[in-house]
């Protein structure tokens, strides 16, 4: 079992260079907060804004965006993990939404599945099993 975050999940949505790793983590039904759907949703506009996406691949990516949270993806919630996702933040250097993934991962004693390397960088220091997607 492992913590995937958004960063991870847009790759695989939008089909970013080397997807086909997180298409493997997604296999393993992987934990998630539930602001995940959120996250990845607006990563998925700003790229459309930004015009990294057509408006029909932006569309398409937010599809299965929706379809894995909750399915694929067991999503838990993210408020019980405010706390402890605050004071990593503070201790990390990171944005607490980054550091909630660090939190449950934390909390289950399980790793963590990101592309984001500065989040990548905080888990490790944290001693969370950190793998980049």
């Amino acid at each position: 079992m492992t913590v995937i975050d958004a960063s991870a999940l847009v790759a695989y949505a939008t089909r970013e260079d080397q997807w086909e790793a997180t298409e493997e983590v997604l296999r393993e039904s992987p934990r998630s907060v539930e602001l995940l759907p959120v996250e990845a949703a607006n990563a998925v506009l700003l790229a459309r804004r930004r015009k990294r996406l057509s408006p029909r691949e932006a569309d398409e990516a937010l599809r299965t965006v929706r379809r894995l949270s909750g399915v694929a993806i067991v999503l838990s919630p993210h408020a019980p993990l405010l706390e402890s996702a605050w004071e990593i933040a503070n201790g990390q250097a990171i944005t607490v939404y980054d550091a909630v993934y660090i939190a449950l991962a934390r909390a289950l004693r399980t790793s963590l599945s990101s592309r984001d390397s500065a989040q990548l960088r905080a888990a490790h220091a944290l001693g969370v099993r950190a793998i980049a997607l």
